[in-house]
């Protein structure tokens, strides 16, 4: 079991907690994480682009001069891809881009992004995030107290935390059933609340299953 040291929100020790190695210790294999960052990005795609084939596009089918005598090449209609005005050949569609990616490779990915933040020493694990209010200002100087303007906040449902850090420019905050691997990747800093690193911790070997 690894030993992390909890904080409060002013940035001062208050204790430890123990986490499982497998979840915020585990082995760095950096395939891994490029795979299920790609496999997100393509889920995140549109896929809305949609282009007017040579039977989508408005105009005559009749054939533009004769066949032969004219000089000139032979030609179907004016609606062909080389003509100016005419459809595009394999005129791309709307379509979806994902693709299945077993669950094991989503876990074990999400471990390792963990223990890449954890062994560099940006992560941090807080008691809480209790805010009093629900203004960005109050989230914000909490960052500043760590130093860390980049961040990614993970806790358990945080109404105020939620709509607190809505506005903040280069952190957001994410419940801990959102937890993913390319925001942990995409953020420099990681701030976890104690029962936030729990559930991951349970989601991650199966203990909540």
């Amino acid at each position: 079991m690894a030993q992390v040291d909890v904080y409060s929100l002013e940035n001062k020790k208050v204790g430890t907690i123990e986490l499982a190695d497998e979840v915020f210790n585990a082995p760095k294999r950096k395939y891994l994480l490029t795979e299920v960052v790609h496999w997100q990005r393509a889920k995140r795609r549109s896929g809305t682009q949609s282009v007017k084939t040579r039977g989508e596009v408005h105009g005559t089918s009749k054939k533009p001069h004769a066949q032969k005598g004219t000089g000139r090449a032979r030609q179907g209609d004016n609606k062909a891809p080389h003509m100016r005005g005419g459809g595009v050949a394999f005129a791309p569609k709307p379509r979806s881009y994902d693709y299945a990616l077993p669950k094991a490779k989503r876990r074990a990915a999400l471990a390792i992004a963990l223990s890449v933040r954890n062994g560099e020493g940006s992560m941090k694990i807080v008691k809480d995030f209790n805010l009093g209010t629900h203004k960005t200002s109050g989230v914000a100087e909490i960052l500043n107290n760590f130093s860390t303007p980049n961040t990614l906040i993970v806790d358990v449902e945080n109404q105020n935390l939620q709509r607190g850090a809505r506005n903040l420019p280069k952190s957001r905050y994410l419940n801990v059933g959102g937890l993913n691997v390319y925001d942990v990747l995409n953020h420099r800093n990681l701030i976890l609340t104690e029962a936030a690193a729990k559930s991951i911790e349970g989601r991650l070997t199966g203990q909540d299953a």
